[in-house]
């Protein structure tokens, strides 16, 4: 049930809020939510001051608000507008059952010394909104409409209250305008996002000052060639040159020497130039040059008499350069002739501190002033804007940021017009000729000369200037060229700025941007402005303002409960589509491929006969075969056998324990030590592994018997044939034992040099080197 009372603010409300905003309230208690678990519960006296509101009203009314509290609060319809004002907002919020909770400061107490009985109107409605205060002081609010960008971290914890703001917008300020737009070529998609923002640059940065120099310098370059051409056509050459004229003909010769310069860079054309053929310009000749510009365009100086020199030739060659510059200049439309610039401070609004200059001395000594607190902007000023009866207006258009990610843009389809109180000139530089501002033309009266058509108010809305447009022929280019236009300026300019904006679901915020129209009717950007002035300031803002108000809840509440609800005067101008992320895949992912193992390199003096080594036993308990054939005798040179004999543990691989490791056939010395020096390259790489058999160690040729162990060794084919046939008959192997009192034997008859390893273990993976002579 909705309550009426009188919703305007008396004289003392504004008062009061004055004084709790110079304060700097940055948490107001009446818009936090107390648990009574954490704080107990309600203090004596707030339950007096209760007893003391209900003698005011009768116990139907009480029970009334005490309902009407209680169900705002069961259904999330308590709202709060901080700083005043908005009665828009307040109405079209109750009218769909929200209650409104006041700031602390703004309830009142019941008046002393009245009766009761005989209050009624504004003194019944304050101590009705004192009793719903009271009911909701420990509820959080749901909906937070706020005008200034106070530090809400404290609501910002709670995700679900809708708050009217958004705690970071660098694009509201000039400098954070231009910065974000620096990146605009990323974002360019012709028919949905292309921003025209006239060349801007934050001048506290050197790199950006410096190239605030050399755009100038080329600019005025420029400026002086387009004077000379317009100027040849309304006048002769004889009009242009003096005897006792003040400027040369060289800097129509410079301008287009630095143009050509400039044109060469960009077609790269310079890159083979050396250092001797490119030409060093000194600052003294800029500063020349730049006076020269300002006696021609300013002063109207003419040219010192020069019969070498052809006025004619000179204009050719300088329409022949502007024609190419078009290619690599795309704002030459813009910069005119007068090579005028707009200085503006970084962070103020309402047209505060907007100076234009055209002098680049005086722009950089009003930085360079000492102890300068203020950042400044520099920004091309547009010297060809579309004027209507010889009058400069802006465009201001409002639009709506539901959601920053995904991006979400609700454009306002009605707009109005701001005009100058003065007539345009370019010679000019009052701001009441150039800021259109209605702060600003509030201080000024409307000049008498200006023509009667416009309207006294200094606004029209869109409506109008389309009535305009068909008058003078030109109907079409609201909705072909410029309401477009504006849409994909503003597209563009929230693409670039989207990295730096606030990601808070349940936020939103109404901006209100600038543009100006040039004499082709293409609107360029100038500014985004937080906080749009939505007074009723005039009978255009007066119908205009609420109903943008009332469309800004149908867009946030209405549009979120209901996806066909009615908008008003919105229409969604641009939603980004991200993308899903693809599955993850990570189960899938594998790794194919083969081991690549280096081929060892062959001895020079090795022989190609020699028979190639057999692979090693894998790791763990292998039976050796048996039945494998023997390796042919050995024959290499007898010296390295010789050093071998006389050291030979030291030269074939063993293991830790000091066993030989050796492969499944049986080895000679020189394939020995072949296994020696292909095994030391992967010595650190491979796990040497213990057989749970190994019941021995050796230690350089010495052997410790742990138990009756035995081993079987078999005869190399150098053995006495005797001796082989002895054993044949009887078994393959022949059985030793292992103890230190037996000695080697020594045959005289065979070949000396000759050994004989033994064949792997049957229970292990190891072989053992016996030596006969």
């Amino acid at each position: 049930m909705a309550i009426t009372m009188d919703l305007e603010e008396t004289a003392s409300d504004s008062k009061l809020h004055k004084e709790s905003f110079a304060k700097k309230e940055l948490r107001p208690s009446s818009a936090v939510s107390f648990s009574k678990s954490e704080h107990g519960p309600e203090t004596s006296s707030s339950i007096d001051q209760l007893k003391q509101y209900k003698s005011w009203v009768s116990n139907e009314r009480w029970n009334e608000l005490k309902k009407v509290a209680d169900t705002a609060m069961r259904e999330r319809k308590v709202f709060m507008i901080k700083g005043g004002g908005f009665p828009a907002v307040r109405r079209a919020l109750i009218e769909r059952g929200w209650i409104e909770k006041y700031e602390s400061h703004k309830v009142r107490h019941p008046p002393p010394n009245v009766d009761p009985k005989k209050v009624s109107g504004k003194e019944l409605s304050k101590v009705e909104r004192m009793i719903l205060y009271k009911f909701m002081e420990h509820h959080s609010v749901d909906f937070l409409w706020t005008s200034k960008r106070d530090k809400y971290d404290w609501l910002l914890s709670n995700k679900e209250v809708l708050i009217s703001r958004f705690c970071r917008s660098i694009f509201t300020t000039k400098e954070g305008l231009t910065t974000s737009l620096t990146q605009m070529h990323w974002y360019t998609e012709p028919g949905v996002a292309l921003t025209k923002f006239p060349r801007c640059y934050n001048i506290h940065n050197s790199d950006s000052l410096e190239e605030f120099i050399d755009d100038f310098r080329i600019t005025a370059c420029i400026s002086i060639l387009k004077w000379l051409s317009n100027t040849l056509q309304r006048h002769n050459e004889q009009d242009l040159v003096k005897s006792n004229g003040k400027v040369p003909f060289t800097c129509i010769e410079f301008a287009i020497a630095r143009l050509n310069e400039y044109i060469s860079f960009y077609t790269h054309k310079d890159i083979d130039d050396i250092d001797e053929q490119t030409q060093h310009i000194w600052e003294h000749e800029w500063d020349q040059f730049l006076t020269h510009h300002y006696l021609l365009v300013h002063e109207n100086a003419k040219f010192l008499e020069d019969k070498n020199t052809s006025i004619g030739a000179l204009e050719l060659k300088a329409t022949k350069v502007l024609a190419m510059m078009t290619k690599f200049w795309p704002q030459i439309d813009i910069d005119g002739v007068f090579n005028i610039w707009i200085v503006k401070p970084g962070n103020k609004c309402r047209g505060k501190g907007i100076q234009l200059m055209n002098n680049i001395k005086d722009i950089i000594g009003l930085i360079n002033i000492p102890a300068q607190k203020t950042r400044y902007v520099v920004q091309k000023y547009i010297e060809n804007p579309l004027i209507i009866y010889d009058t400069k207006f802006d465009i201001r258009q409002w639009f709506l940021i539901t959601n920053c990610q995904p991006l979400t843009i609700w454009l306002y389809k009605d707009s109005y017009l701001r005009f100058s109180s003065q007539i345009f000139s370019l010679s000019n530089y009052h701001e009441s000729v150039h800021l259109t501002n209605n702060a600003v033309q509030t201080k000024y009266k409307n000049n008498g000369d200006r023509d009667k058509a416009l309207p006294d108010e200094n606004m029209w809305d869109c409506h109008t200037f389309k009535a305009y447009l068909r008058q003078i022929g030109k109907y079409e280019m609201w909705d072909s060229k410029i309401y477009p236009g504006m849409k994909q300026c503003l597209i563009g300019a929230m693409l670039a700025s989207q990295e730096t904006m606030d990601k808070r679901q349940n936020s939103f915020e109404l901006y209100g941007a600038d543009f100006m129209l040039t004499d082709d009717f293409t609107p360029w950007l100038i500014e985004i402005n937080s906080s749009p002035d939505l007074a009723p300031t005039t009978s255009v803002t007066a119908r205009l303002c609420p109903q943008c108000l009332e469309d800004v809840i149908k867009v946030v509440l209405d549009k979120r409960c209901n996806p066909d609800a009615d908008t008003g005067t919105f229409e969604l101008a641009y939603k980004q589509v991200i993308p899903k992320a693809p599955a993850y895949l990570g189960l899938s992912l594998c790794i194919n491929g083969k081991r690549i193992i280096k081929k060892p390199k062959e001895r020079k003096h090795e022989h190609r006969s020699v028979t190639p080594i057999a692979p090693r036993i894998p790791s763990g308990d292998v039976i050796p075969d048996i039945d494998q054939p023997i390796p042919s005798e050995y024959s290499g040179p007898i010296i390295t056998d010789f050093l071998t004999w006389l050291n030979p543990y030291d030269a074939i691989p063993m293991n830790r324990d000091g066993l030989l490791l050796g492969p499944k056939d049986s080895l000679t010395v020189r394939q020995a030590v072949t296994v020696l020096k292909s095994s030391q390259t992967l010595k650190n790489c491979n796990k040497r592994r213990k057989t749970s058999a190994l019941s021995f160690r050796t230690h350089r040729g010495r052997r410790e018997k742990n138990g009756e162990s035995k081993r079987r060794v078999v005869p190399h084919s150098c053995c006495r044939p005797e001796d082989n046939l002895s054993n044949n008959h009887n078994s393959k192997y022949r059985t030793e034992s292992a103890s230190k009192a037996d000695k080697p034997k020594i045959d005289r008859c065979i070949p000396p040099f000759k050994f004989l390893l033994s064949r792997p273990l049957q229970e292990t993976n190891y072989c053992q080197l016996k030596v006969t002579f």
